[in-house]
């Protein structure tokens, strides 16, 4: 009988595995789309898929805005971030109900639609990474069998609502990087089923509300946001509690002794808040800890001795305690240590030698303690950045320190022996007592002022930027790539800048900011840059006149724009000294710039003393603000400095000597500038200038390239070399510069007058043009470097994003500006040109066609690989819009085939992809052209392919580029342009 019931069990077992199945079909749909669910749960055995519920096919298509005839790509339901799943068998049969949706990264806009409540069935909502915005709707409490919901990095608003605490089935809850405010639901503490809460980067505020019973939760991140008051000890009802990140917000008090029992924390993260007392002892039984982050708080007595218990261990940061001299923590026992951080500890005596023998330790950084002692001779193979800065450390730098990628030994007292200096990363700055060694020599603060060196009474900076004139005061240029470890003097050695850290969270190092500046003054062209460093930027002023200085500090928060618009609070905070006094404490210049009435830059005023020559300007990060959003790069941020003598504090010789030499200068001044401005007007009197409105002229575009600058090149265009520029509000071009003869000037200036500032979506805008000295500019809007070839030909990461939606939309897209070209403008304008290098794609992998208007005008000089692409027809008469029709057949194949238009093949034969495409057509195997990797719709497919024969056709026979674009729209039928002649 046991067996029989054994046997029995099996049996039914696979009898419900064949009955209940997930498959990929079809419902029925009532609007326009014709495809919804990605996948399908029902039973295999039914002989009629039932229809998808009209009420969740309506909630589709009104969250992708899809209500319209002509569905735009977006409502292609395909690719890896699309997935709806249906479930047929929850209302037996009779209809399907969609029960999971994910669409990361879609870009959708607008609010959640109202009647997404209607989805009674859905477990799982995920959107994140889209255009969201507007409040979560109160349809929500409707969603009562929901149990994911991630809505992370939109723009969505308002509160979170309360009746999340209502959905008793939840399990996840992510609503990072929004703007939700006000205050936390109390009644999430009733979500028993809870394992995931993630509130972090929003405006949240207030305290903490009681959680407790929460058995479930696993991770708590309330990171980022304007909570405050203590910690409560409710957390500790947490009892699974794993990651605990409450960093960057405004709690306060101590640390709660009841912490010791999240015995299960891997991560502990209170970074950047307001907390002080002792560390408590706490830390004993927390042996699953991985990452404890405790900087940027004002803890204060010497550390536990529980440390020692956190046996595995690997990143610990702590900041800026304060109070009397500590000794040094033993963390001996721990092994695991990747990256330690006590930076500002007041640590003293030496190092302990169990340091430089802990076996995995990449990232050490002791810097501003009061650390003796000396450095081993030998060192660990494992470290990779090692900052010392500012201790009392003795003896000789081993020869060890210069092969590590980055090393700040600076402003210690190291007697030096000879070291080969080759390390850009090496900073040595003030380290070093012995001036008879050649590198102390090279460093220190106050070489070049001795011997009667010439003192100046004023430093002008443009911090991170080019040389500028503002006010008749010449900005020194600072744009030094180096600032993970180095020292900088300027050529003429008045000054320098001493850097030290890397961005631990970042994608990259980026040390020199040049991003767009939504700045509007007169001395606007300081604020387009900036330097930053992640922990410690110091700016010296070199053999400076004794006396009373006024001191400027220039700030303007020009981390990236695409940040700062998904987020509306950049949080960089930092400390600023000048001569070793505090002047700005947790300084937030975001925070400033809104607290004014108009949107201009932030300026700081001070007053310093120089008495031995040497000014000290000092930005330091503590650990406050944001680390990973808006911006990875964090840290401090200036834009420029103004450094000018009080005269109201100067003598009456001095001032008589300094009014005497600034006449002298005056006058010599005056005769360069009559004889340079003279030889300019002459130079501009050759130049015919065509901008639409008059607002720019050669000169500022020359500025714009830094003179076509061999750094600002981005290669070689179809009839010229192109240039990066920025104009001086901030605006990014491409600039190409040609030459031709003087008799092609006037069909140039002609054919300009037509194109300049025409706008298309899948055009690159051409704004404004010079000829003149056989010389001819065109400034086109900067799409970017990315073109249709780097994509189809280039890294792995760009091939893979183009999806067969993508190269859908890429088809209709060039299609649309062709015609536009050919039949939209006033002028037929002829390209005669196209091919994958003249198509960029935009951030959305959008086409913009590029280089447009001046084929008749250059073609003449084209390659012979721009051949290849062109109409046979073209070497023996003018060019005629059925030319661009072809080309746009070849680049139809190539993005169809994922194919080059010439392939080698063995023997020394090349394989022509046209020929190939014209012998598979005659022998029925076109479809054989598709790429096999993509996944791909037949029906596009092949009518993409039949549409590339007919355009590759005789002149006769192409389509007009308006026909193919509502071919490709599906608004006519390709069968209505496949008329072949006879005999054919």
């Amino acid at each position: 009988m046991a067996m029989f019931m054994y046997v029995y069990r099996i049996f039914i077992s696979l009898l419900l595995i064949l009955v209940h199945c997930e498959v990929t079909v079809e419902q029925a749909t009532h609007g326009p789309l014709r495809k919804i669910c990605t996948l399908t749960r029902l039973d295999k055995t039914i002989a009629e898929i039932p229809p998808l519920a009209r009420e969740d096919e309506d909630v589709i298509t009104e969250l992708l805005r899809c209500n319209s005839t002509v569905l735009p790509p977006r409502c292609l339901i395909t690719g890896s971030n699309s997935k709806v799943i249906c479930n047929c068998t929850v209302e037996n049969h009779k209809r399907c109900r969609v029960v999971e949706i994910n669409f990361p990264d879609r870009r959708i806009e607008g609010g959640i639609p109202q009647n997404i409540g209607n989805l009674k069935y859905l477990t799982t909502l995920n959107l994140d990474r889209n255009k969201l915005n507007g409040p979560i709707p109160e349809s929500f409490k409707d969603l009562t069998r929901l149990t994911h919901i991630s809505l992370c990095d939109n723009s969505l608003n308002g509160t979170i609502p309360l009746s999340l605490g209502e959905m008793k089935s939840l399990q996840k809850i992510s609503l990072c990087k929004n703007f939700f405010n006000e205050t936390i639901p109390p009644n999430l503490k009733s979500l028993k089923s809870l394992e995931y809460l993630d509130l972090s980067y929003n405006l949240l505020s207030g305290n903490i509300p009681e959680l407790g019973g929460i058995g479930t939760l696993t991770e708590l991140n309330l990171a980022d946001n304007q909570l405050s008051g203590k910690l409560p000890d409710s957390l500790t009802s947490f009892v699974n509690l794993e990651e605990l990140q409450l960093q960057n917000n405004e709690f306060a008090g101590a640390l709660p002794l009841s912490f010791h029992s999240l015995v299960n924390l891997k991560t502990f993260d209170v970074r950047g808040n307001n907390l002080n007392g002792t560390i408590p002892d706490i830390f004993g039984g927390w042996e699953k800890l991985l990452i404890m982050n405790l900087m940027g708080n004002t803890f204060s007595a010497s550390f536990p001795p529980t440390f020692s218990e956190l046996k595995n261990l690997q990143q610990l940061y702590i900041s800026d305690s304060v109070g009397e001299q500590y000794s040094f923590p033993n963390l001996s026992t721990i092994k695991s240590l990747t990256t330690l951080t006590l930076r500002n500890c007041s640590l003293k005596t030496g190092i302990p030698d169990w340091i430089w023998k802990i076996p995995q330790l990449e990232y050490l950084d002791l810097s501003f303690n009061n650390l003796s002692g000396v450095i081993p001779e030998t060192g660990p193979k494992s470290l990779k950045f090692i900052f010392l800065r500012k201790n009392k450390l003795t003896g000789t730098i081993p020869a060890w320190v210069k092969d590590y990628p980055y090393a700040d030994l600076s402003e210690n007292h190291f007697n030096l022996s000879q070291i080969n200096k080759t390390n850009p990363n090496l900073n040595l700055f003030a380290c070093c007592f012995n001036e008879a060694e050649e590198v102390a020599k090279q460093d220190q603060v106050d070489l070049h002022c001795k011997n009667g060196a010439q003192l100046d009474d004023h430093l002008y900076i443009n911090c991170g930027g080019e040389s500028v004139s503002v006010n008749g005061n010449v900005y020194e240029a600072d744009v030094h790539e180096n600032g993970g470890s180095t020292f900088f003097m300027s050529n003429n050695s008045n000054w320098g800048y001493s850097s030290m850290g890397t961005f631990l969270w970042a994608k990259r190092n980026r040390y020199t900011l040049n991003d767009v500046c939504e700045v509007h003054t007169g001395d606007a062209e300081l604020y387009g840059t900036a330097r930053l460093s992640s922990i410690s930027l110091k700016y010296y002023g070199f053999c400076l006149v004794p006396g009373t200085y006024k001191v400027i500090l220039h700030f303007a928060e020009i981390s990236s724009r695409k940040y700062r618009l998904s987020h509306g609070k950049t949080r960089r905070v930092f400390d600023v000294e000048i001569q070793e006094e505090k002047v700005l404490t947790n300084f937030n210049i975001e925070a400033e710039v809104e607290a004014q009435a108009v949107n201009e830059p932030i300026t700081r005023e001070y007053s310093a003393e120089v008495r031995n020559n040497l000014l000290e300007i000092h930005l330091y990060w503590s650990g406050k603000g944001s680390i990973l959003y808006p911006s990875d790069n964090y840290g401090p941020l200036i834009s420029a400095i103004t450094v000018t003598l009080d005269q109201s504090h100067l003598s009456h010789g001095v001032l008589v000597g300094i009014s005497g030499s600034a006449l002298l200068f005056l006058i010599l001044f005056i005769v360069f500038s009559w004889m340079y401005q003279d030889k300019l007007r002459r130079e501009e009197l050759e130049l015919i200038e065509f901008y639409p409105g008059g607002l720019y002229n050669y000169q500022k575009i020359k500025a714009a390239t830094n003179n076509f600058h061999d750094g600002r090149r981005l290669g070689e265009g179809g009839f010229g070399t192109v240039y990066e520029g920025t104009l001086l509000d901030g605006t990014a071009i491409a600039v190409k510069k040609l030459s031709t003869t003087k008799e092609g000037m006037n069909e140039f200036v002609e054919k300009s007058r037509t194109i300049a500032g025409m706008k298309h979506p899948n055009l690159v805008t051409l704004m404004g043009c010079c000829a003149g000295k056989n010389q001819l500019l065109l400034v086109y809007e900067y799409i970017g470097t990315k073109s249709l070839e780097d994509a189809l030909f280039g890294s792995e990461e760009l091939r893979v994003s183009l999806d067969w939606p993508t190269r859908y939309r890429i088809c209709l897209g060039l299609a649309e500006g062709l015609a536009f070209l050919h039949e939209g403008s006033k002028l037929e304008i002829i390209h005669g040109n196209i091919r994958p290098a003249n198509i960029l794609l935009d951030d959305d992998l959008n086409p913009k066609i590029y280089d447009f208007g001046f084929a008749k005008l250059y073609h003449k000089q084209k390659s012979e690989g721009t051949m290849s692409y062109t109409a046979p027809e073209v070497k023996d008469r003018a060019l005629e819009a059925s030319a661009d029709v072809y080309s746009f057949g070849v680049v139809m194949l190539i993005l169809v085939s994922g194919m080059k238009i010439k392939t080698p093949r063995a023997g020394g034969d090349t394989e022509y992809l046209v020929d190939e495409a014209q012998i598979k057509n005659r022998r029925g195997t076109l479809m054989e052209l598709v790429d096999q990797t993509l996944n791909y719709d037949w029906e596009e497919a092949e009518m993409i392919l039949r549409l590339a024969i007919q355009c590759i056709d005789s002149p006769p026979f192409r389509p007009t580029m308006s026909t193919i674009v509502k071919i490709l729209r599906k608004e006519r039928s390709i069968e209505t342009i496949l008329i072949k002649p006879k005999g054919d």
